[in-house]
């Protein structure tokens, strides 16, 4: 059996204040959820869900709520609990570490342990390395209502889109603000070089160079208007290299690092060290 699940949350400890979920047959579950420490509700929390403290001080602990969670199961067959998003996993941990009752640990222990992600499913359907928004999904796929921190909704909606979804594929992903960057192409590979100054990385292919006006040097090979590429931009990209390397960020699509020179050997009793050989070191 399929189960869609949502879950809303205190802002610090990450305890459970409300649980929604939909089997595949539409029946449902909602409760609030009083939290083991009010004193961890924010106002943010409470702008965001809607929830007020004064709400969850009247509602079920998470003993109570998840045994009836337990009953509403179907335990005649094996279950599949969907999530969307990484958070959910981490609520359900935070809110096993107050719970006492047996019925309501087997309950939370069988989310935890069969609970599904389907956001990286839903970013390879729609050609992003992006985590797309449920509410983008919903109005992709026309599904009734908006992603608006309700548990129970939130649930209902994240059923409709996978329903929606299955067998879908599609050449390119109709979000512009999603589209996945193309992985830059090597054209040129420079020299072997001996001691490295700084490296460039994409993926499993890393890159080191002699020096950072080396590295700008292989960035203006590959650019198509090269030769037209000024004193002043080579200095520019030396620059923007310099600063991706101490950071360690990103520029071009590569990673920069810099590395540490090696000396080199005082005699020949004193070899230099070797550069290891999954790095592909160029000059």
């Amino acid at each position: 059996m399929k189960y869609y699940v949502d879950f809303e949350a205190t802002q610090f400890d990450q305890e459970i204040i409300s649980v929604g979920c939909i089997n595949e047959n539409g029946r449902e579950f909602y409760s609030l959820v009083r939290p083991h420490s009010m004193r961890k509700m924010t106002g943010f929390i409470t702008e965001l869900t809607g929830i007020t403290s004064s709400e969850l001080r009247r509602a079920d602990d998470a003993d109570d709520v998840f045994e009836r969670m337990y009953d509403y199961i179907d335990k005649s067959e094996s279950v599949q609990f969907y999530c969307y998003g990484n958070c959910d996993g981490r609520f359900v941990k935070m809110t096993m570490r107050h719970v006492t009752s047996f019925k309501a640990q087997c309950m939370l222990g069988l989310i935890y342990s069969s609970l599904v992600d389907v956001s990286p499913a839903m970013s390879e359907i729609f050609k992003t390395n992006q985590t797309v928004s449920l509410y983008k999904l919903s109005d992709y796929f026309g599904a009734k209502g908006a992603q608006n921190h309700n548990a129970l909704a939130d649930a209902k909606l994240l059923k409709q889109i996978m329903e929606r979804s299955e067998g879908l594929q599609l050449e390119e992903c109709p979000f512009p603000e999603y589209v996945r960057p193309a992985k830059p192409e090597v054209k040129h590979q420079p020299e072997q070089v001996r001691n490295p100054h700084v490296t460039a990385s994409s993926g499993s292919e890393t890159f080191a160079f002699a020096s950072y006006g080396k590295a700008a040097d292989w960035i203006i090979s590959e650019l198509p208007e090269k030769a037209t590429v000024s004193a002043e931009t080579k200095s520019n990209i030396s620059n923007r290299i310099v600063r991706a390397a101490a950071n360690g960020s990103s520029y071009r699509g590569f990673i920069w690092k810099s590395v540490k020179r090696k000396t080199e050997p005082e005699s020949e009793a004193e070899p230099a060290a070797a550069v290891p050989e999954a790095v592909a070191e160029i000059n």
